[in-house]
């Protein structure tokens, strides 16, 4: 079963923000489709899928003060957010 968590997040050295996603519960053929066709920096690791994602300052989904003092339900909203999108880009493959 397809499962997206938040591994890490911040602000690179040269100001660019990311989030790296880990995606699990997918198969060989999905893994690699993903890896083939989703933008951004993909690594295979294990069986899971590192996702790491640029955003610009304005877009960074930690960005606002509310983030800071409700980190959690910012974290868990950006992995439905990006599960769901995954679920979509994987029906692309269909």
């Amino acid at each position: 079963m397809l499962s997206v968590k938040v591994e890490d997040y911040g602000v690179t050295d040269d100001e660019m923000h990311y989030v790296t996603y880990r995606v699990s519960g997918l198969s060989d053929g999905e893994l690699e489709f993903l890896t083939n066709n989703l933008e951004g920096e993909t690594i295979l690791e294990d069986d899971s899928l590192l996702l790491n994602i640029f955003y610009s300052k304005k877009f960074f989904p930690f960005a606002s003060d509310d983030a800071h003092f409700k980190l959690e339900d910012f974290v868990k909203r950006e992995e439905i957010e990006m599960t769901y999108f995954i679920a979509s880009f994987l029906e692309d493959m269909k």
